[in-house]
């Protein structure tokens, strides 16, 4: 059945429709539409749509404002127009749909906005009042005997303040509405900051009620309330209404006494009641007016108890052992074993606070606890997992039983329990886990355990099974089978036992860095393997040995000491990769001292390629912590180095010569690169030529064309040769150009020295001038005006370029974060991408380091006239057009057209009037007061007189107060920029 709760217009309803005051005339019609299991509208909706009719504004009435309705003075007056009797029946049908609910508190909570929840617990006091005004709450304390008022007025008394202790609890748990209906919106915040202050007055009438000796109490339903009529007004025939026992209604009012005392965390309070309710409930018979869920009141009365009692569980008794060093912990757990209650996370997690507490000395206890809750947590892993899952023990708890004297007792004691266990699946499970134990164990210890003739083993394995335990081999690996498999198919042959043993070698090789320990790895893998050469790099993917120094080492004879210098020399360039530079300079220097055995030219070779990869590792050291470093002697070995490059015997690495002209670059060695000539790292050479160029002589276009030649063709796509495909359809140029940019981003990724990372910018920042040839949106930079032209006929995509430069300008910044410079041009790089509050942001971070943030005056030749040009626009762009008009006052000749224009805009999105204080120029305040007159803003105006009154801005003070007043309100207004732009 439709129901239409509009006010019928002119368009024709469905003839089964009906209208809501239908429901006034036959009460009957509305308990079958709730009823009905597909009731469209539903319950919730009805009494949503019926106290919001309720509170609809007639014309001549002002408007209904949720803090007015917390405001007891201003009650009466604003709902004074809802006696009128079309209002007073829409209070009726509300209540009537309540009652249907059996006056469930949480229906009301979880569906209903609070503030129409407000509205039904007033209406509901309103119509039991009957000469009393019991619509303020707060006469409710002044009642002297409760025992005097009639049902009614008791129940909607209990109800009003249950509904706010509850609420309470519900709106602070989950601060959110999903309701916006009209004008009533949601204000939680306020409504509950009132009922908090409410709550304290709840509270002391709650425990009045609770010592009522009323032997019954009636509970309205449905058919006891009377719409009004043209004879009489609405009433309720409350002997129509449900009666309940004391108990029940006490209970009820106990209940949600002591949630809200255990909300406070007032538990020792709560659990008084909660005990009692749970006493109340023992002799109740429950009828649909009882909410309370007795597990739940269980488990209140539980968390809120100090002991133990008989009908605990296995879990409070668990949580209790935690709280009380641990006291009866074993047999909690041994009985969870096979009850299986407590939750594994909290096992584990006790096992790891236990650990804690003996480590630092907070607990002590005996040697073996620990031992035990290893083996009692792993027994209980293992009987629940499935039958596909091998149970490995972890390595440390087999390493507990190795080396604990009574480990392998405890592992038998604790395993007894298995032996109860009566299903085949779990019994099963633990047999595998027990095997897995057994064979990790040493081979002497393990035999020690199966011989000994433990009742406990002899349940769990066959005779037949401990014998073919007993007859496998050491450091066998496990496989994932089912464990009666296993023992069926294990056929050990003397050549799989090798291949094993080989494995599990390597396996050992490839996680140790000790290098006595790899040395004796190798000696036992040596034995087993006559080509492991061939073989020895390929133990881990990650491992890379330089193929110079691999060269020679292959020259060397096979013995342990080229297995282990080619070993520390593949770890060291694979921690290098995690940025390890200390242990990979450890084990390159244990490598050296290694190789000093040998006293043939061969081994001296070997060990000068390790010293350079040593110092190939030290310069990317350099270049990863750059300020932190501390340089020593690397500049004279880097010039070393290059010195022998220049040779014709042994030759470094052109990785590690090209890595030592940066590193030259990078700390200010330019003129020795420039005296040299390195014809294969004539990138780097021409920025050090450039960077030297640009020190002593301001700069020439003819030291950068060398730079400019070099990288602007490799962004060209129409460079080289014309586009002749090969048969794959690719350019031949394609590969080589991508390569050479890779190469360029190395280079310019490198730099770490302040010119040589502003030339590499110049560059790009030229070319991306010229590309997009618009003066508005130019960058700048210094050094833009020594480079050349660029050449008619090439394709430089402008993409490309913005992307390389943001790159290059971000790991820029991640070394030099307070360079104003870099920041202004990434603020620009923001600006023309469009990217407005951005631009905003690195501005205005530049603006914080030459201020100092805003301690004094930001200086003229450090902030330039087009940084607050920009910003102003990026504010307009944003439509933040007060913050743009004061931005038009920085600039030496003040743009008062456009600053008038912004002061003028009406659809502003920023503070509008909070700036007004930080303007310190009159024409523009003077003109802000005109507009605000015009339009009538009363309140702007004031504010605005106010500030011109300020003596500082009067116009006969002298300039030097005049310029401090106008210092002062900048920076107050920089500073509030930097809050919403760089810390919001």
């Amino acid at each position: 059945m439709d129901v239409d709760l509009l006010r019928p217009g002119m368009i024709p309803i469905a003839p089964n429709t009906k209208l809501w005051f239908e429901f006034l005339i036959d009460p009957s019609l509305l308990e079958e539409h709730l009823n009905n299991p597909h009731a469209d509208p539903s319950a919730t909706e009805l009494l949503i749509k019926f106290l919001y009719s309720s509170m609809e504004r007639p014309k001549d009435m002002p408007a209904i404002d949720i803090d007015d309705l917390m405001d007891n003075s201003k009650i009466d007056k604003k709902i004074e127009y809802r006696k009128r009797k079309k209002y007073e029946c829409l209070k009726i049908l509300a209540m009537k749909i309540v009652s249907f609910w059996e006056w469930d508190l949480n229906l009301l909570q979880t569906r209903v906005p609070i503030s129409l929840q407000i509205i039904f617990v007033q209406d509901l006091l309103d119509l039991v009042s009957n000469g009393l005004n019991l619509i303020d709450f707060e006469s409710h304390s002044t009642i002297e005997d409760l025992s005097q008022l009639n049902d009614e007025q008791l129940f909607a008394i209990t109800l009003f303040h249950r509904w706010t202790l509850t609420v309470i609890i519900s709106y602070t748990l989950s601060k959110k509405s999903t309701f916006t209906l009209g004008p009533v919106q949601d204000g939680n915040e306020d409504v509950l900051m009132k009922l908090e202050i409410q709550s304290e007055l709840s509270e002391k009438m709650l425990l009045r009620l609770i010592e009522l000796k009323h032997s019954s109490y009636t509970i309205p339903t449905m058919n006891i309330f009377n719409p009004p009529n043209e004879l009489q007004p609405s009433s309720c025939n409350w002997f129509n209404g449900l009666t309940v026992t004391s108990a029940e209604f006490l209970s009820q009012i106990m209940y949600d006494y002591a949630k809200y005392k255990f909300f406070k965390e007032q538990y020792k309070e709560a659990g008084i009641y909660f005990n009692r309710c749970k006493e109340l409930h023992k002799n109740l018979t429950p009828s649909s007016f009882h909410k309370i869920k007795f597990e739940e009141l269980k488990g209140f009365c539980a968390a809120c108890s100090s002991e133990l009692t008989e009908d605990s569980s296995l879990l409070m008794q668990f949580l209790y052992s935690a709280q009380t060093n641990y006291n009866g912990i074993f047999k909690i757990l041994e009985t969870d074993n096979q009850m299986m209650e407590i939750p594994m996370f909290l096992r584990d997690s006790l096992e790891l606070d236990l650990a804690s507490m003996l480590s630092l000395g907070k607990f002590t206890a005996s040697r073996d606890m620990l031992l035990h809750i290893h083996t009692m947590n792993a027994i209980r892993r293992a009987s629940v997992t499935s039958e596909e899952i091998v149970l490995l023990p972890p390595e440390d708890y087999v390493t507990k039983i190795k080396f604990n004297m009574r480990g392998p007792d405890i592992f038998i004691k604790d395993i007894r329990l298995c032996t109860l266990f009566k299903d085949k699946k779990i019994r099963e499970n633990v047999k595998m886990f027990v095997c897995n134990v057994l064979l990790k164990c040493p081979k002497n210890l393990a035999k020690d355990i199966l011989k000994d003739g433990h009742k406990e083993i002899q349940d769990l394995f066959g005779d037949e099974d401990i014998q073919q335990l007993l007859a496998l081999p050491e450091d066998l690996p496990i496989v994932n089978i089912n464990m009666s498999k296993r023992l069926a198919r294990i056929k050990i042959t003397p050549t799989s036992n090798v291949k094993k043993q080989q494995m599990l070698l390597k396996n050992k090789i490839r996680y140790e860095y000790e290098t006595n320990n790899l040395r004796n790895l190798l000696q036992q893998l040596q034995k087993l393997d006559k080509e492991l050469m061939q073989s020895i790099l390929d133990i881990d993917y990650n491992w890379n040995v330089p193929l110079p120094l691999l060269n020679l080492l292959m020259n060397i004879p096979n013995a342990v000491l080229k297995y282990l210098v080619t070993i520390l020399v593949a770890k060291s360039n694979e921690v290098i990769l995690l940025n390890y530079f200390e242990k990979a300079k450890l084990l390159l220097r244990e490598a050296e001292t290694e190789i000093k055995i040998g006293s043939n030219i061969m081994y001296t070779k070997i060990r000068q390629l390790i010293l350079w990869e040593a110092l190939y590792i030290e310069m990317l050291q350099f270049q990863y912590e750059f300020k932190n470093f501390v340089i020593g002697d690397l500049v004279e070995r880097c010039k070393q180095c290059l010195e022998y490059a220049q040779g014709d015997n042994l030759l470094p690495r052109q990785e590690i010569a090209e890595q030592c002209v940066i590193t030259l670059l990078n700390v200010g060695e330019w003129e020795y690169l420039t005296k040299r000539h390195f014809n294969c790292f004539k990138l780097p050479m021409a920025i050090a030529y450039t960077c030297l160029d640009v020190n002593k002589f301001k700069g020439t276009k003819k030291s950068a064309k060398e730079i400019w030649d070099l990288v602007l063709p490799v962004f060209d796509y129409g460079y080289a040769t014309a586009n002749k495909r090969p048969l794959d359809g690719e350019p031949q140029n394609a590969q080589n150009r991508n390569q050479n940019q890779n190469d360029i981003m190395h280079v310019f990724m490198s730099l770490r020295d302040q010119n040589a990372i502003q030339i590499a910018l110049s560059l790009l920042a030229k070319i991306q001038n010229v590309l997009r040839d618009e003066s508005s949106m130019e960058l700048i930079m210094p050094f833009l005006n020594i480079w050349p032209a660029i050449p008619n006929g090439m394709s430089i995509p402008l993409r490309n370029i913005t992307e390389v430069l943001g790159i290059l300008l971000n790991e820029a910044l991640k070394h030099h974060p307070n360079h104003i410079i870099l920041l202004k041009l990434n603020g620009d790089l923001q600006y023309v991408m469009g990217h407005y509050s951005s631009a905003m942001k690195w501005y205005l971070e530049a603006i914080v380091i030459v201020s100092d943030y805003f301690a004094r005056p930001v200086l003229k030749p450090m902030i330039e006239d087009y940084v607050y040009k920009r910003m102003m626009k990026c504010c307009m762009q944003m439509q933040n057009f007060t913050q743009a008009s004061i931005l038009c006052l920085f600039q030496d000749e003040v743009d008062y057209a456009t600053a008038f224009k912004c002061a003028s805009e009406t659809n502003s999105c920023d503070a509008l009037d909070e700036y007004y204080d930080y303007i310190w120029d009159i024409s523009l305040l003077e003109f802000l007061l005109y507009w605000h007159t015009k339009l009538n803003h009363q309140e702007h105006r004031q504010k605005l007189l106010k500030t011109i009154g300020a003596l500082e801005l009067n116009a006969n003070n002298n300039e030097e107060i005049k310029r401090e007043a106008a210092n002062i309100r900048k920076l107050k207004f920089l500073r509030a920029l930097s809050q919403q732009y760089v810390h919001p």
